[in-house]
C-alpha cells in the first residue's frame, strides 16, 4: 500500500498492537510499518514519527526509538518526603510529588497511593490558606497549578491566578496519620514508593527510616540527577512542562541514577540543587540551569565614590557579601518597625539591625554605596509612612521580626564561638533558608500598602507565622544543642 493509503487512525491502531505485543521493546517506524503491511518509505516513516513524537504514553530518545512510560515506570521507585507539618497534622500532599512518574492524564489527587498491605491510603478534604501549601505544588507549574486548584474543588472556583497569600483553597489530601503513628514517623524519614501502574496512576508506599538515608547517598543523587537534566535542557529547552522535565530525566538518567534507597526526594532536589533552578518563562515557569542572580534591587554608586572591587549593583548580593544574613524585605521590615514604635534614630535602626562593627566591607568604596543605600531607604520609608494603613498590620510584623532577631542572635553565638554559617550542613541551611523565604512572603505582604487585610485576612497570617514560628525554634535549638555538645554529638 502506497504512503497515503494509510490514515492517522491506521498508524495509531498499528502503534497500540505494537504495543499490545511487547511494551517493553521501542516502537519505531519500522517496526509501526510492518505491522501496517505497507512500504517502507520516508514519507510514511516521517509521518510515523511525527505520530509517535506527539503521543504521551512514549520517551523520544531523539534517534527513531520510542519507549512505553509505561513499561519504563513499571516497578520503578523514588523517594518521597513528607515534612514535619504533614507529619503533624497526618496527612500527605499529594501536589507535584507523583507527577514525574505517572501518566499525565493521572490528576494528582487522583492517585491512587497505596500501603505494603495493598490497601489505598483514604483520602479527605482540608481548607487552608495558599501561602501554607504552595510549596507542595511548586513542581507543577505555573500554567497548571491554578487550573489544579480549580479542578480539585468547586469551592476554588473563585480563586484567582494571582491569589493573596491568605486567600484559603480546598484540596484533597492523603490521610496517612495511622501509618505515620505505627512507624513513629518524624521529619527526616521517608516513603519508599514504587510505581505499580503508570496508566492508572497506582504507587505502593513503605516505610524508609531516616537512619537508612546517608548524607553522601543523597549528594551523589541529586548531583546524577541534575546531569540527567542537562540533556533534557539542551533538546527541550523551555518547551515541556516541569512534571515533562523530570519525567525525562528519570529516562535520560537510567542506568546513571543511584537506586531508589539511596535517593533524595524531589522537595530535597529542589532545596538542595546547586545548579538547577525554576524560571519564569513568559508566564511559564520551567526549570532551568542555574543563572547569575538578576538586579532585583539597583543599587546606584553615589557621586564622588570610586568604584569599588566588591559587590555594589545588587543589595541583596551586597548584604551578603559584608555578612550581613538580612534580606532586602527584612530591612525594609525593621525600618517600618521603627515608624510604628515612633523611633525613627537612624542610628539606633542601624544597630538594632546590623549590629555593630559586625559588617565586612571589601573596601570604602563598598561601604558608601550601602551606607548610601540604607540611609536613603530610612529616609523614603520614614517618610512615606502611612500610621492609619500600617496600624492593623504592623503587630505581626513585629512578630515576625522577633523571629528575624532569633535569627541574628544565632548567628551571633556561631561568632562568638569562632564557628560560621558555613559549617551548618547543606539540609539545615536550606531549611533555615526556606523558613526566612516564608516569613519574607509575610512580610512583603505587611509592607505593602496597598494590602488593607481584614481581621479574617491577618488570623490566617498569623496561623502561618505561629507554625513557621515552631519550626524555626526547634531548628535554632537543635543546632545550638548541636555545637554546645561538641563535634562528636
Amino acid at each position: 500500500m502506497a504512503e497515503s493509503d494509510f490514515t492517522i487512525g491506521d498508524i495509531e491502531s498499528a502503534i497500540d498492537s505494537c504495543l499490545r505485543r511487547n511494551s517493553d521493546a521501542p516502537v519505531t517506524a519500522g517496526t509501526v510499518i510492518r505491522q501496517l503491511g505497507g512500504r517502507k518509505t520516508k514519507a510514511l516513516a516521517d509521518r510515523i514519527d511525527r505520530t509517535l513524537t506527539g503521543d504521551d504514553r512514549f520517551f523520544d530518545d531523539g534517534k527513531g526509538n520510542f519507549t512505553s512510560r509505561a513499561a519504563f515506570f513499571r516497578n520503578y521507585e523514588f523517594v518521597l518526603t513528607p515534612d514535619e507539618w504533614e507529619i503533624q497534622e497526618g496527612i500527605l500532599f499529594p501536589g507535584h510529588r507523583f507527577a514525574a512518574y505517572v501518566s499525565p492524564a493521572v490528576f494528582p489527587s487522583e492517585t491512587k497511593l497505596c500501603g505494603p498491605d495493598g490497601k489505598p491510603f483514604a483520602a479527605k478534604q482540608i481548607n487552608v490558606p495558599v501561602s501554607q501549601v504552595f510549596h507542595y505544588h511548586l513542581l507543577l507549574g505555573s500554567e497548571q497549578l491554578f487550573d489544579f486548584f480549580t479542578a480539585e474543588s468547586a469551592a476554588n472556583a473563585n480563586l484567582s491566578r494571582r491569589p493573596q497569600p491568605t486567600d484559603l483553597v480546598t484540596l484533597n489530601v492523603f490521610d496517612l496519620a495511622d501509618f505515620y503513628r505505627k512507624h513513629k514517623f518524624t521529619a527526616g524519614d521517608a516513603l519508599l514508593c514504587r510505581v505499580d501502574d503508570w496508566c492508572d496512576g497506582r504507587v505502593t508506599a513503605a516505610f524508609l527510616p531516616a537512619d537508612d538515608r546517608k548524607e553522601s547517598d543523597l549528594k551523589k543523587w541529586i548531583a546524577a540527577y541534575e546531569k540527567a537534566l542537562d540533556p533534557v535542557f539542551d533538546r527541550f529547552e523551555s518547551y515541556p512542562e516541569i512534571p515533562e522535565q523530570l519525567a525525562y530525566a528519570c529516562f535520560t538518567g537510567a542506568g546513571e541514577l543511584p537506586e531508589a534507597g539511596k535517593s533524595a526526594s524531589l522537595d530535597e532536589f529542589v532545596r538542595r540543587t546547586n545548579q538547577v533552578e525554576i524560571n519564569f518563562d513568559s508566564d511559564h515557569t520551567v526549570l532551568a540551569k542555574r543563572q547569575a542572580e538578576p538586579d532585583d534591587y539597583p543599587v546606584e554608586l553615589p557621586e564622588g565614590v570610586l568604584l569599588s572591587r566588591g559587590e555594589t549593583g545588587e543589595i541583596g548580593s551586597l548584604l551578603r557579601e559584608i555578612g550581613s544574613p538580612l534580606t532586602p524585605i527584612e530591612v525594609d521590615s525593621y525600618i517600618l518597625d521603627c515608624c510604628y514604635a515612633r523611633e525613627l534614630d537612624f542610628e539606633e535602626f542601624f544597630a538594632r539591625a546590623f549590629g555593630r562593627e559586625k559588617l565586612k566591607f571589601v573596601d570604602e568604596g563598598q561601604q558608601a554605596v550601602f551606607y548610601n543605600y540604607v540611609e536613603e531607604r530610612f529616609e523614603e520609608l520614614t517618610e512615606t509612612y502611612n500610621r492609619v494603613d500600617d496600624e492593623p498590620k504592623a503587630p505581626l510584623r513585629s512578630t515576625i521580626l522577633e523571629l528575624v532577631d532569633d535569627r541574628l542572635a544565632f548567628f551571633d553565638f556561631l561568632s562568638s564561638i569562632d564557628k560560621s554559617a558555613s559549617e551548618l550542613s547543606q539540609d539545615d541551611l536550606k531549611e533555615l533558608a526556606a523558613l526566612s523565604m516564608q516569613l519574607d512572603e509575610v512580610l512583603k505582604l505587611l509592607n505593602d500598602p496597598g494590602y488593607t487585610p481584614d481581621a479574617g485576612d491577618l488570623d490566617r497570617l498569623a496561623e502561618t507565622v505561629e507554625l513557621r514560628t515552631d519550626e524555626q525554634e526547634a531548628l535554632i535549638a537543635r543546632l545550638t544543642d548541636r555545637f554546645e555538645s561538641g563535634p562528636n554529638q
